[in-house]
Order: C-alpha cells, then sequence, then structure tokens
C-alpha cells in the first residue's frame, strides 16, 4: 500500500510541474515564499479520555512555518508544511509532529478546470484542526492522545456547459494508520460526481452521487472485518419564488452492504426545504423531512431530518446557527470500536467579532446526542464542547493567542463517559521572505 501511495504521490507532482510549466510562462506568474515561526503552550486535563484515572498534561511547541504559492494567468499552486517540534510534561520526552497541505487548480479552458489537493499528518491530537471538510478525516476526540498518520488526497474535475450548468466528476482518498494495534487502519476510496443544472430562470436542479469503499485493517483481536461499501446518491428540485426565495425538494438514496457478520441497511429520505436571503447581510434555510432506514435483521426504523441555519453578518463581526438531524455513519471515526450508523441530533452555535482594530475574539458550542443503531442494545451518546479563543495581531507580523476548550461526553457505555478542559497560549510570527 505504501509503495502505491508513493507512486500516486510522484504522478501528482509530475502532473503538477508539467502543468505549470505548460500554462504558465514567467511573464504571466508569480512566486512568493513566506516563512516563520510559533511558540504554543498547552495544557490538557485529561490527556487519554479516562473516567476514573484522569492524567493531565503541559506541552510545549515549536512550529517552524513554511508556506510556497505561485499564481498564474491559469493556475494556481500553494504549498504549505509546518512541522511541530513538542515536549511533554507528562512523558519527558519531545517528539515531532508533521502537517502538510498543498492545493493546485488549473483553468485547462474556458469551461474546463482541474483541481487537485493533498493533507499529511503525523501526529497525536485528533483535535488540531487540519481536516474539517465533510468527507475528510475527522477522528473522534475519544481517541484522546495516540499516535498516527493520515493522508487526505482529493482530484475533481469540473465542466461548465451552460449558464449555471457545471458537471463535476472527482476522487476523493483518506488513509489512517495507527500506532497502536488495538485501533483499526483503513482506506477510503470514495469516486463522486455532481451535476447541477439550470432549466431556467424559475427551475433548477442537482444531481450527486457518491461511492464508497472503506477497506480496514482490524486489531488482531477483531473477530470479522469492518470492510464495507455504500451507495449515496441524492437529487434536488428548487423553483425560485423570488431572485432571494427558493423552495425545493429533496429525494436520497443510501445503502451499505458489509463484506462480514454486521447487518447490512438501506436508508431514503424525503424532505422539503427553503432558502431565503432576507437581507444582504441574513441569509435562513429550513428543510424538513423523514428518513426510513431498513435493516436486516432488525425491523425498520423512522428518523426525523432536519436542517435549519442561520448566517448573520455585520461589518467586522459573525454569527452562525445550525440544527441538525438524522442519519450519520461514524464508520470512520479512528475510535478502537468502530461506531457505525447513528441517529443523531445536533445544536451548534458560533460568534466572532473584533473588540479592537487588532483584536479579534470568537465562541463557539456544540451539543450532539447520537444512538448508534448498530450496537446491539442500541447505545446512546451525547457530546457538548465550548470553546472561546481571543487573538491581537500586532507590529504587522505577529500574533498572540489563547484558546480554551471543555468538552464533556455522557454515554451509556461508562468507559466512554470523560471530560476534558484544553487550553493553549501562544505567539507566532509570519511574513513574506522573497517575491519573484
Amino acid at each position: 500500500m505504501v509503495s502505491t501511495i508513493i507512486r500516486s504521490k510522484a504522478l501528482l507532482a509530475l502532473f503538477v510541474m508539467y502543468s505549470i510549466w505548460l500554462f504558465a510562462p514567467p511573464a504571466y506568474a508569480q512566486s512568493i515564499l513566506r516563512g516563520g515561526i510559533s511558540f504554543e503552550q498547552g495544557y490538557d486535563s485529561n490527556v487519554y479520555r479516562d473516567p476514573d484515572n484522569e492524567e493531565s498534561e503541559w506541552t510545549s511547541t515549536v512550529s517552524p512555518i513554511f508556506d510556497y504559492s505561485r499564481v498564474a494567468r491559469r493556475s494556481r499552486l500553494s504549498v504549505r508544511y509546518t512541522p511541530g517540534i513538542v515536549y511533554s510534561s507528562m512523558t519527558h520526552d519531545t517528539r515531532v509532529d508533521h502537517y502538510a497541505y498543498g492545493e493546485y487548480e488549473l483553468q485547462l479552458s474556458r469551461n474546463l478546470n482541474l483541481n487537485f489537493s493533498d493533507r499529511f499528518v503525523r501526529a497525536e491530537d485528533p483535535y488540531e484542526d487540519y481536516d474539517t471538510g465533510e468527507d475528510g478525516i475527522s477522528l473522534s476526540d475519544r481517541r484522546g492522545r495516540r499516535r498516527f498518520w493520515s493522508n487526505s488526497f482529493s482530484g475533481q474535475a469540473g465542466y461548465t456547459y451552460g449558464q449555471q450548468r457545471v458537471l463535476e466528476i472527482g476522487y476523493d482518498n483518506h488513509i489512517l494508520e495507527n500506532r497502536d494495534e488495538t485501533y483499526s487502519d483503513y482506506v477510503r476510496h470514495s469516486p463522486f460526481a455532481v451535476l447541477s443544472h439550470r432549466f431556467n430562470h424559475k427551475w433548477d436542479a442537482r444531481v450527486e452521487y457518491r461511492f464508497v469503499r472503506g477497506d480496514f485493517d482490524e486489531p488482531p483481536a477483531a473477530l470479522e472485518s469492518d470492510d464495507l461499501t455504500s451507495n449515496m446518491g441524492d437529487v434536488y428540485l428548487y423553483y425560485s419564488i423570488t431572485p432571494f426565495t427558493k423552495v425545493f425538494g429533496h429525494f436520497g438514496y443510501w445503502q451499505t452492504d458489509y463484506d462480514e457478520g454486521l447487518d447490512d441497511y438501506s436508508a431514503y429520505i424525503g424532505a422539503t426545504g427553503l432558502e431565503h436571503r432576507y437581507s444582504p447581510s441574513l441569509d435562513l434555510g429550513l428543510e424538513l423531512g423523514a428518513s426510513l432506514v431498513e435493516r436486516e435483521n432488525f425491523s425498520n426504523t423512522d428518523v426525523f431530518y432536519l436542517r435549519a441555519s442561520i448566517d448573520k453578518r455585520w461589518a467586522r463581526a459573525s454569527w452562525s446557527f445550525l440544527a441538525v438531524s438524522g442519519l450519520d455513519v461514524r464508520s470512520f471515526s479512528g475510535t478502537d470500536d468502530e461506531l457505525g450508523l447513528s441517529r443523531y441530533w445536533s445544536i451548534a452555535t458560533g460568534f466572532a467579532c473584533p473588540l479592537t482594530r487588532s483584536i479579534e475574539a470568537s465562541l463557539d458550542f456544540l451539543y450532539r446526542e447520537d444512538t448508534y443503531l448498530e450496537r446491539d442494545p442500541e447505545v446512546d451518546e451525547q457530546y457538548f464542547e465550548a470553546s472561546g479563543e481571543l487573538s491581537w495581531a500586532f507590529a504587522r507580523w505577529y500574533e498572540v493567542f489563547v484558546r480554551y476548550i471543555f468538552v464533556n461526553q455522557d454515554a451509556d457505555i461508562e468507559a466512554d463517559n470523560y471530560k476534558d478542559h484544553r487550553f493553549f497560549a501562544g505567539i507566532s510570527a509570519e511574513k513574506d521572505l522573497f517575491k519573484w
């Protein structure tokens, strides 16, 4: 598997370099090399997420920053690498974490564009904000401090064949490997396609399809394979009442087959919704419906489907609210027991505003409740997270920040209950070193 990854990255790198040479003459390109350094002091009150024997840790991290970008007439390339030299007060040793990200965009013609991105992480902290995309690797906080490496690659092509008519085809690949053999490793393959088509000034539609293949490397004690295959599709039909208001219908289908043991299932979603721009600074969204889950060896289950959102913007501040309920799959959360199909609901809100021209503050809250349907009997879990950050930018290149995170998880399984307090404070400096 490793050799395949290396070959794939080598081919991608060759393609990127060839495309830059072909489509970006020097007269139309600009390159910028940025550099910097940051120092961070961190505290974690419950490193291993243990409900009874909490162990705390102080860490000191020094991180050099390397950032390269190149913008040409038809392409854009950005690469960022930030290694972290971390000293732990608990183990009295030093480790090196690695965070790397690269993205390349290429406009092949007026109607055809390509986009590639790759993110690599070798670290111990699942809560570091390195990949929070909907289809990326999102590790459960319940893992605690455990060494791993992950790689997320995404490539897609978009073809515009008319006004607001776009066809997108792509492929995502996610890899997770743990040092701890009691945790499952996996490779997730996911080709997808999205078709957006505007029929006229009143009607438009979007069709989405995604195929997922999950290949797991289970711990030695595992009794059966977690390998799975999923097919997911969604169809949206929109009608514009006014230039600022749309109503729509949504039908979704979701089917998962396990290679061994676990019960296969199919899910159907039917919903209707509204999107409304109340003002240039206020957007509202609401979608209501129901989901039906059909499972082998179990009775069918009905699930309430909800998507409600508010996004408010002021001159220098913003507030968001999101309420969601429905079905989710937690098979790729990186825990020692993959969670599988979940009936859930959650509420999240966030507020960000500047206190002065150079000082900014933010607050975020999240509550989520899951019922895991593939457990026998079903297991409930409640998760609450609150976080706040204060940052001060000064002298053009410098920034000081403090951040606090509180997590409280309450679950039917006693070993999964825990509380955790995390605190971070640091200073960073970053500036352009060379332009050409």
